[in-house]
């Protein structure tokens, strides 16, 4: 039997309201880890299947529509519960996070009057039109397109670097929301640096076995085993300096390889918040930032990176182990290898302290 369960969760009791910051980041820590989650055990060792599920985080904390195949109401309740249970024990982001309480949103009795009224459809497609009712109908006020429209409007001031001509083909209003949904980027990406650093340092990882992370892994795979903990906090300090450049009067490209890259994910998220948000899709608008980008990026463009077919890491197979050093050989020779991510092309020796060792 297919169900639809509700479920709130309550920030901790000492919190104050959540700011629209703070409910983005809860609302991605709970969409990337609950991605993960395919089933559970519910009561007397039943499986109970996860089929979908829809994320409203507000003000007082979020509430979780949960579509599950289980076999009674009782065990659905009861395994939509301890879903989002182990969820908040495990994630490192939601101390002090509860479930406030849980509850079959469309009932077996609900899916019968269903079944009566509707002479000629079959039980399953009627519980299966049932649950994606339900599903469809849950709030989401995070993409209200109006909310949205005006959330970016009014951070579209703060590009200064750039005006309305670096995003050509898109007319005036357009041109706008592009620019607000690049200082969004600069904010999401960071977050989600910092929740991807805290997670490869809890699990002393790297990114080519870590799961459940946020922007790290739209890296270039070719150095997946190279982005650990430490790589995180230097790659927060690169993509600082573009969310900075991008916000003062005179636009400065990016200096290093990191700082290409840092470019790179802010670019893609502003895109996605548009697509997401439904101000702009994403065929629309792939050409106006591409003219974004051909302003943007200068002479460091790392894009070629994406392009390595191969991991550029020790203990390789023999057969690839020619291939990756001449690779890697190239790769240096154009000052794109990993090893030259943070150096600055501009002629300044000038160098954090903290990037010292890498």
């Amino acid at each position: 039997m297919d169900y639809a369960v509700t479920a709130e969760l309550a920030p901790p009791e000492a919190a104050v309201e959540l700011d629209p910051l703070q409910q983005e980041g809860i609302a991605a820590v709970l969409d990337r880890n609950l991605a993960l989650v395919e089933g559970v055990s519910g009561p007397e060792e039943s499986d109970i299947d996860v089929l979908d599920y829809r994320i409203t985080v507000h003000p007082e904390g979020a509430s979780v529509l949960l579509a599950l195949d289980a076999p009674s109401l009782l065990a659905a309740e009861s395994g939509a519960a301890s879903v989002l249970d182990e969820l908040i024990s495990e994630c490192e982001l939601l101390p002090g996070w509860a479930v406030a309480h849980s509850e079959v949103r469309i009932t077996e009795d609900e899916f019968n009057e269903r079944l009566a009224a509707a002479e000629e459809v079959e039980t399953g497609d009627e519980l299966e039109m049932a649950v994606e009712e339900a599903l469809e109908s849950a709030p989401d006020p995070a993409m209200d397109v109006e909310h949205w429209r005006n959330r970016l409007g009014e951070l579209a001031p703060r590009l200064r670097a750039f005006d309305a001509t670096a995003f050509a083909g898109a007319d005036e209003a357009s041109a706008k929301l592009c620019a607000g949904a690049l200082v969004h980027a600069v904010r999401v990406v960071t977050d989600e640096l910092f929740y991807d650093e805290l997670a490869l340092a809890v699990n002393n990882a790297t990114v080519a076995d870590a799961v459940g992370l946020l922007v790290l892994e739209e890296l270039p795979p070719c150095y997946d085993h190279r982005y650990d903990a430490f790589f995180a906090r230097a790659f927060v300090l690169a993509s600082a300096e573009v969310g900075v450049r991008l916000t003062a009067p005179c636009w400065t490209p990016p200096r290093s390889v990191a700082e290409a890259l840092a470019l790179r994910l802010i670019l893609n998220e502003a895109r996605v918040v548009l697509e997401a948000a439904e101000l702009m899709s994403w065929d629309e608008s792939e050409p106006v930032f591409a003219s974004f980008a051909g302003r943007a990026f200068g002479e460091v463009d790392a894009a070629e990176l994406y392009a390595v077919e191969i991991p550029l890491a020790a203990g390789l197979e023999p057969e690839l182990v020619e291939q990756a050093a001449k690779t890697e050989a190239d790769l240096h020779d154009r000052g794109l290898a990993f090893d030259q991510w943070f150096t600055r092309r501009d002629g300044n020796p000038g160098l954090h302290p903290y990037l010292d060792s890498l």
